[in-house]
């Protein structure tokens, strides 16, 4: 490549932004999951939520772990978080090859932690995906938005 040619081909969408962690699907790098979810949340400013993102990280990447070792799939669990609008979005992926079945504990769990949760089928490719929403705090209804500081000249 030389340095007159783009880093992308014409017409590529660019790479989504927020971070991506693929992990073997073990028990043992649940933690980390958590570990990097909270850390992109904590810079996202929703540093009141942390402990109830940390808990459903850890529901949903153990969820994945349990669906890839129930049918015996080594691939990765993929988990994206995205920090780049309001709030933060949370996808966990596996490609276990069975369908998402009914888990009313674990889902009760994630919909008592987040602020929308959604299992689905992945698209295009065998496995499901949990998605997790945080939005960001709203003024109590009547109050008053927070106004920015202003610098006084």
């Amino acid at each position: 490549m030389t340095g007159s040619e783009p880093n992308s081909a014409a017409g590529a969408e660019p790479p989504p932004a927020g971070v991506e962690l693929r992990f073997p699907p073990a028990a043992e790098y649940v933690r980390t999951a958590r570990l990097v979810a909270v850390a992109v949340a904590r810079r996202a400013g929703l540093i009141e939520r942390l402990e109830e993102l940390r808990l459903a990280v850890g529901e949903a990447c153990a969820r994945a772990v349990r669906r890839c070792e129930a049918a015996d799939c080594d691939d990765p669990v993929t988990m994206f978080v995205d920090d780049t609008g309001p709030g933060l979005v949370i996808e966990v992926t596996d490609r276990a090859k069975a369908e998402p079945g009914p888990e009313p504990v674990v889902l009760s769990l994630l919909e008592g932690l987040a602020d929308h949760v959604e299992v689905r089928p992945h698209q295009g490719l065998s496995g499901a995906q949990v998605h997790l929403e945080w939005w960001p705090d709203q003024p109590a209804e009547g109050a008053a938005a927070p106004v920015p500081p202003t610098s006084a000249s």
